[in-house]
């Protein structure tokens, strides 16, 4: 009877598993930003190796993002590209100056992704009449319909949210060319994890950019950087594909820069002009 009596009294490690990662999520929600490791650890007795796990588990599910050095809430909400246009638009300018400027040279075939930082760097060389732009978003090809450059379109469906051409007819055209440079864009930026895109159809996209192109840049303003993931997708980011992206003053922020540096990716962080 005593044996069964302890058996009774021992807590299930399956419950309290469960227990413990629904607590675990609940809070990352009521906190409604990205939360350290370290910081979890203090809310439960577990050693970092359980916690891991959990974080893992509840990721896999979906019901919490995996960023560096935490967690954060799952978001999902996405804005539409012209909402986007007008956030951090004095940074967008910024960055797509220097790229235009001191990244694309004479006789370059160059790759311009969607997302309105990519469209901002589309505008700066609408111009030129030396290098020529393949173009996979609606709001580039606008900046670049009155210019003089040359414009090569991928072809495709388009994803309306991010005005993105995506499907077999993009990924043909782009397996007939071999950008010298690509400017691509991202939601969100994690050193470990890389570059968050709302589909997968969106994250296996930029993977082909980056292994076809030559240099390849994520132009990404301060926001992108130490908040929390908003999407569940991933592109890889490893050397030599570098970043373009603003000073800024925010811990996180330049915590999640330096790791990309550590990481041994070349990061431009710039001053305001």
């Amino acid at each position: 009877m005593a044996a069964v009596s302890a058996d009774k009294e021992r807590p299930n490690p399956r419950r309290g598993t469960r227990a413990r990662r629904e607590r675990l999520a609940q809070l990352l929600v009521e906190q409604g930003s990205q939360i350290a490791l370290r910081d979890l650890l203090g809310h439960f007795e577990v050693s970092e190796a359980t916690l891991r796990r959990d974080l893992a588990a509840l990721s896999e599910s979906g019901r919490l993002v995996r960023v560096y050095g935490g967690a954060a809430p799952a978001r999902g909400a996405e804005s539409t590209w012209r909402e986007k246009a007008a956030s951090f638009a004095k940074s967008k300018v910024r960055i797509a100056q220097f790229a235009a400027a001191e990244l694309v040279s004479p006789g370059d075939i160059v790759f311009i992704d969607s997302g309105t930082t990519p469209a901002a760097v589309a505008r700066q060389l609408a111009a030129r009449e030396d290098i020529t732009i393949v173009v996979a978003g609606l709001a580039s090809l606008l900046e670049l319909a009155d210019g003089t450059v040359d414009v090569i379109v991928l072809g495709g469906r388009l994803r309306r949210k991010s005005a993105s051409f995506l499907g077999q007819a993009a990924d043909h055209l782009l397996d007939l060319i071999a950008p010298d440079v690509a400017f691509l864009g991202t939601d969100f930026l994690d050193p470990v994890l890389g570059a968050n895109v709302p589909e997968l159809e969106q994250a296996i996209f930029k993977s082909r950019v980056i292994s076809r192109s030559a240099r390849s840049w994520f132009v990404a303003d301060e926001s992108k950087f130490g908040a929390s993931a908003p999407f569940r997708h991933w592109t890889r980011i490893e050397p030599p594909t570098g970043i373009v992206t603003m000073r800024t003053t925010n811990d996180d922020e330049r915590r999640a820069i330096e790791a990309f540096r550590q990481a041994g990716c070349t990061v431009h962080d710039l001053s305001p002009a």
